[in-house]
């Protein structure tokens, strides 16, 4: 499965790229990046692959200018079920 995510850019010229952090699992902290997962992307959007069938998966972001922000407010969505 897959989850297209698009966000606002940050209104900061010295940010130069994104980190999507995700998981299973919420780490429950406001600001935290502690996600199973992560990956970088150039703009303000991206497409996580990979994910397992119906099963909820939790989503934030990072701002990147050399050094990583504090993560933004979770998301959460579940996943289709596997296609018959």
């Amino acid at each position: 499965a897959t989850a297209s995510l698009e966000w606002l850019p940050v209104q900061d010229p010295s940010v130069i790229a994104y980190f999507v952090h995700y998981g299973r699992q919420s780490p429950g902290q406001p600001g935290s990046c502690s996600y199973e997962s992560s990956m970088y992307v150039a703009s303000p959007e991206a497409t996580v692959g990979g994910l397992d069938p119906d099963t909820r998966y939790y989503f934030t972001v990072s701002a990147y200018n050399g050094r990583e922000s504090a993560c933004a407010s979770e998301v959460s969505a579940v996943t289709p079920p596997p296609s018959v």
